[in-house]
């Protein structure tokens, strides 16, 4: 494919729409389904070169009132009662960039794309969105070309471009929008892409790090909400089981605060699956201590986990009473 100048060496400068990520004014949104709150602003559709007629412009009023989330937003495969596996195959995985948005705050204009990642095998019933502008993905990109160059081999990935209407045209944002997806679809093949720090920086742990602070601050809705959609993530692109424990395990902690017992045993049965006789796993004891506790409340056969305890407690030399609970490991995740 022939180069444009929208495409030129990558600069490794921040980019002009690189601002900070709490805002409080409006946006504009491009290319997706959206879901409008107050009075939309249609405009003309966009680029009907690239072949998008009939998509147009929204100006979005932002929508400050949903700390709370639909019980379908939280329903997903786990409590449904199906179980969980994290063999990651990348074929069976797809990124789409559905819309994006300019915000506006003191000013200065910034895009924001929103990403959904998908399973195209059978029916996908885990919401996995997340959203990032320019210099998110310009930092991954920086760091696979630094340490594992190979990968992002003849990636086109798209340079800086100098003033902010460049920035906000709607055609190089489209074409921005196309070719963070094909970049994504490639690293995603690559082990060693999936494992670097700057992977799971860009998918996994800004919301992870939103959800804890979320959890100490006692807004367990909300906090529900991001660690169910980074748990879909992180399996879905096969992140290290124990941080999968990790989240499952902060997902138990707020549904046991809900006393909504039964979705609590199922996540900490999920966790325990995954956690097999990994004896120095952290979250081990304390989570076999309170899925015995869960099953007790439930009336349920807790004999076999109250063994499987004594005998993890026996190999680590640990007593249940001495570790850290559920709880204390969620809140203190992110802690140095």
């Amino acid at each position: 494919m022939e180069s444009s100048g929208n495409f030129d060496r990558f600069s490794i400068d921040e980019d002009d729409d690189d601002l900070e990520d709490d805002f409080s004014s409006g946006s504009m949104s491009f290319n997706g389904r959206l879901v409008i709150s107050g009075d939309p602003v249609m405009y003309p559709s966009l680029i009907p070169s690239l072949g998008s007629p009939g998509r147009g412009i929204v100006f979005v009023p932002e929508d400050i009132s949903s700390d709370c989330e639909s019980d379908e937003e939280t329903n997903d495969s786990i409590c449904k009662g199906h179980g969980i596996s994290v063999t990651t195959d990348p074929q069976s995985i797809k990124f789409e960039i559905f819309s994006t948005r300019i915000h506006e705050y003191q000013r200065k204009q910034c895009v924001f794309y929103s990403l959904m990642v998908l399973r195209t095998e059978g029916i996908d019933t885990d919401r996995a969105l997340i959203e990032r502008r320019y210099s998110d993905f310009a930092a991954l990109y920086k760091a696979l070309k630094k340490d594992h160059s190979s990968v992002v081999e003849n990636v086109a990935f798209p340079g800086k471009l100098f003033g902010q209407k460049s920035n906000l045209n709607p055609e190089n944002i489209e074409l921005r929008r196309s070719s963070f997806e094909t970049f994504l679809q490639k690293i995603c093949y690559s082990n060693e892409a999936r494992l670097h720090p700057a992977f799971r920086e860009f998918f996994y742990l800004p919301e992870l790090r939103e959800a804890t602070e979320k959890l100490k601050g006692g807004q367990l809705k909300s906090g529900l909400k991001l660690l169910l959609n980074t748990l879909h993530l992180q399996v879905k692109l096969g992140d290290e089981v124990r941080e999968i424990i990790a989240t499952l395990c902060g997902i138990v902690v707020i549904h046991e605060a809900q006393s909504k017992l039964e979705e609590a045993n199922r996540y900490a049965t999920a966790a325990l699956e995954l956690a097999q006789d990994d004896f120095y796993c952290p979250h081990l004891i304390p989570l076999l201590d309170t899925a015995a506790n869960l099953r007790w409340k439930l009336q349920m056969e807790k004999k076999t986990l109250e063994r499987h305890l004594n005998r993890v407690q026996r190999m680590s030399g640990i007593e249940a009473d001495n570790a850290f609970t559920l709880r204390e490991l969620a809140v203190m995740r992110f802690d140095k």
